[in-house]
């Protein structure tokens, strides 16, 4: 049986709440879900630094890993002729401030003023915002340079499509792509109102639909207000769903930016 890790990740700082980690267990052509917490329950800390060492831990443990973290920048934002090239662009950044203005100047820069936020081809495909864009680039800096960055530098991990190898699959996801993949609403389910609850409830009857086995966490998933347990189990999923199909690429990409698997 292989453990599927799905990780819906934050840079926030209070990375204990924000940090939601389900694990699966395929058997018998099935998922079946085996714990679905926050990180701050999964390795009793709250601190960003701890809870992104508990993330690299359980990454090393899993046989496949699903990340939702943007794995890459536009092409058209830096100067690299590879995708390893990247990770050590911004390993070199000393915070996701400094991250994104520089990557909004360089896209100023390129587009004669006319952008500030450029997307991936994945990010395009994937109806994804840009990784730098002013909600995510915490989220990107602090997955690519805490987590990918020292994984991929020990070859403890292995970046699909980008690498082959015996290290651990790891794959980056989108749960509204995996949503509006499986055809079930991708918006609106995270909130504290009757309303959202009612999306929850419609992708966790849709999620059943799939070869997906819950055990019982249906109200679990409900009663998360953030929709963190939600996207994390659909980024396992989409893990999951990826390495049945050996990790092919699901359209065209760029091997400098990344792929989004849905």
């Amino acid at each position: 049986m292989e453990q599927i890790l799905g990780v819906d990740f934050s840079g926030a700082r209070d990375a204990g709440q924000k940090i939601w980690l389900t694990v699966c267990i395929e058997r018998d052509g099935a998922l079946h879900v085996k714990s679905s917490v926050p990180a701050a329950a999964q390795f009793d800390a709250d601190s960003r630094a701890a809870c992104l060492r508990g993330v690299r831990a359980a990454i090393e443990r899993a046989d496949v890993v699903g990340l939702d973290v943007p794995f890459g920048l536009p092409a058209a934002v830096h100067d690299r002729e590879s995708w390893t090239d990247v990770v050590s662009l911004i390993a070199g950044i000393d915070d996701p401030e400094t991250f994104r203005s520089r990557c909004v100047a360089r896209a100023s820069e390129v587009t004669g003023g006319d952008q500030q936020y450029l997307r991936r081809e994945t990010d395009a495909d994937r109806g994804a915002l840009s990784p730098y864009h002013w909600i995510r680039a915490a989220q990107t800096y602090y997955g690519i340079r805490e987590v990918l960055q020292p994984l991929v530098g020990e070859d403890a991990v292995a970046i699909k499509p980008l690498h082959d190898g015996p290290a651990t699959p790891v794959c980056e996801t989108h749960p509204a792509a995996t949503l509006r993949d499986i055809g079930l609403p991708t918006r609106g389910y995270k909130d504290d109102t009757d309303r959202s609850r009612g999306r929850r409830k419609t992708i966790v009857e849709g999620l059943q639909m799939t070869p997906l086995s819950m055990h019982g966490i249906e109200e679990y998933l409900l009663d998360d207000v953030g929709g963190d347990a939600i996207d994390s189990l659909l980024t396992a999923l989409a893990a999951w769903r990826a390495s049945r199909n050996e990790f092919s690429p699901e359209g065209a990409f760029d091997p400098v930016e990344g792929h989004i698997y849905r």
